[in-house]
């Protein structure tokens, strides 16, 4: 019994994507090609991965576990190569860094400096492209490192590493009727215009703490603040962004009953199968040096 690495993929692409055709597409082969490959796997592990009788296949019992174990060995392939690049690559010319949003990036201020002290001659690229645009980013290569918050359906090839969490409490201004409102219910934030973060795709990502049925959709966290600030709605914001604002009494903290602030994990990501140079190296273990253990 044998099996390549390549029908391995094949069928985790055609499981991912639920049809023998879309899979087709995304790996850029004919659908034969495909049809045969799981064929040929079904045939050199005899098991039958999809059942075929519907319109669309199937994975059985047998095929649900030969992904899981399809998955963990990909995931072997793809570090290895990672760090056979890594040992062979020298000092890149070059280093994009995405990041989820600007308002990041007093975060890890002090480590860029460090980071031009040590690496003057390579030149650096921040971008801050928004929610799932960063995945986008790093699996075309566009960038190598990205700083996001955890997605609730990652990509399979992109790793991560928590960078902590960060909690969002619930502020409006002063002057918002909610502001002074005992007691606030849930209700009564949906019944509010809610400001939300968006990126330029339509996604799940972007709705995923929606409680309001009237959304302002604001391309940044720096934006939405300053829609708050004027009283045009509510918002869960960074914690790390409301420290002067709320010294200086710009903004209230709400306490709603049930509803408690949301949370999510900020994550250090890079693709599987793309080695980084020393500098991006650097970058990485300085930044997951930083995280309490």
């Amino acid at each position: 019994m044998s099996c390549s690495l390549e029908q391995l993929n094949i069928l985790l692409v055609a499981a991912e994507t639920g049809s023998f055709s879309a899979a087709a597409r995304k790996l850029g082969k004919a659908q034969s090609v495909v049809s045969a490959a799981i064929a040929n796997l079904e045939i050199d592990l005899a098991l039958t991965l999809f059942d075929r009788s519907g319109r669309y296949p199937q994975l059985t019992a047998a095929g649900t576990r030969m992904v899981q174990e399809a998955t963990t060995l990909l995931a072997q392939r793809d570090r290895l190569h990672a760090i056979a690049g890594e040992l062979a690559a020298g000092t890149e010319s070059r280093l994009t860094l995405a990041i989820d949003d600007d308002s990041h990036l007093p975060w890890f201020g002090t480590l860029l400096e460090e980071f031009a002290a040590r690496y003057p001659s390579v030149e650096l690229e921040l971008l801050f492209p928004l929610m799932e645009d960063v995945a986008e980013l790093l699996e075309s290569g566009r960038a190598q490192l990205g700083i996001s918050y955890r997605r609730e359906l990652p990509e399979r090839e992109i790793a991560s590493c928590t960078l902590g969490a960060v909690t969002l409490p619930l502020v409006v201004a002063p002057s918002h009727p909610l502001a002074h409102k005992t007691p606030l219910r849930e209700s009564d934030l949906q019944g509010s215009r809610q400001l939300m973060v968006t990126g330029r795709r339509e996604g799940t990502e972007r709705h995923r703490f929606r409680l309001s049925a009237q959304v302002w959709w604001v391309e940044g966290d720096l934006g939405v603040l300053e829609l708050v600030k004027r009283g045009l709605g509510w918002a869960a914001i960074p914690e790390f962004l409301l420290h002067p604002l709320l010294a200086r009494h710009e903004l209230v903290i709400l306490s709603p009953d049930v509803v408690a602030p949301p949370k999510l994990e900020l994550e250090l990501q890079w693709h599987r199968a793309r080695p980084l140079g020393q500098a991006g190296r650097w970058l990485k273990e300085a930044l997951l040096a930083r995280v309490p253990r």
